[in-house]
């Protein structure tokens, strides 16, 4: 059973751009039906394509924090971890998405594990701070067409000619 209600995009500031030469100010955004909020931020759902899209951009995140504490000179398994000290492991676990956030907030027992609804679709907020942003305002959004193919993600230009913004906070 599909839904008629509206899509919104959705961004949060540590998606921001840092890079001057783009006028955008998110990176990445991603489409998602308004589902509420908690603790004022906004709560969505998504579906498969859109959630495999947000755990892939928070991979590279995390990816790009491991590797730079590396390249300080820490061993992989300090570099683990002194990642999760600012940011929570998401990963999958068959159909599930399992936010460990049990590091980040010195809590033992904080994972958020999210099954997709009889819709097919996922539940995203995480205790992470969304918010609904202009379209306008978003370099590259993640949007899915419903069906079994995923649409690619949309990229506006930037100016200049530039296609991307440059290497950001996680990119470099």
């Amino acid at each position: 059973m599909s839904t008629s209600r509206p899509t919104h995009i959705f961004s949060g500031d540590w998606l921001e751009n840092t890079d001057l030469s783009c006028q955008h100010r998110y990176r990445k955004g991603f489409a998602g039906i308004p589902a509420g909020t908690w603790n004022g931020w906004k709560v969505f759902t998504v579906t498969p394509q859109v959630m495999r899209a947000i755990v892939d951009s928070h991979h590279a995140e995390m990816t790009a924090a491991i590797t730079a504490s590396g390249a300080a000179g820490a061993h992989l398994d300090e570099a683990w971890l002194d990642a999760l000290q600012d940011m929570a492991s998401v990963s999958w676990l068959g159909s599930l998405v399992v936010v460990d956030s049990r590091v980040l907030h010195s809590d033992p027992a904080l994972v958020d594990v999210t099954a997709p609804d009889e819709d097919g679709r996922y539940r995203v907020g995480f205790g992470w701070r969304w918010d609904v942003v202009d379209p306008a305002d978003v370099h590259t959004i993640h949007h899915a067409t419903g069906t079994t193919h995923d649409e690619p993600p949309r990229r506006q230009r930037c100016p200049a000619g530039r296609s991307q913004p440059g290497p950001t906070r996680g990119e470099a």
